[in-house]
């Protein structure tokens, strides 16, 4: 699991609906609820982002072991990434599963807000983590 500033599982979908858009909450293996940010589809590197938000994590008292943020991650590229949101599509090469505390913008540094985040291969349609 890769740190950027400060299984199998049960999992909880919730749509909101609102006039602008349509809202992902998802509940984790770690038991806490991450919002679905944005897919973000890179096809000249062939990479699929998925960007979460994560408001536990701003708290030591509330944010899940690094094990078990790493089962988050593993879990919302399976159960998520490739059995929602890409179900339909070409499997890319890799997944980048990102959760951070709050919304930041796509490629904006910001260190006043955690963020982890991992990638992952696709093989045999299941989410592989990639060791760097």
């Amino acid at each position: 699991m890769r740190f950027y500033s400060k299984s199998c599982a049960v999992f909880t979908f919730v749509f909101a609906v609102t006039s602008a858009s349509a809202q992902m909450l998802v509940e984790v293996p770690s038991g806490q609820s991450v919002t679905l940010l944005e897919k973000r589809v890179d096809l000249d590197a062939d990479i699929v982002r998925l960007r979460f938000v994560a408001p536990d994590l701003a708290s030591p008292l509330t944010r899940p072991s690094f094990e078990a943020l790493g089962d988050d991650l593993e879990a919302l590229c399976n159960e998520v990434g490739l059995k929602n949101l890409l179900k339909d599509a070409p499997l890319p090469a890799q997944i980048v599963v990102s959760l951070s505390a709050e919304p930041i913008e796509f490629g904006v540094s910001n260190t006043e807000v955690e963020q982890v985040f991992e990638a992952f291969s696709v093989q045999n349609d299941t989410c592989m983590l990639e060791m760097f």
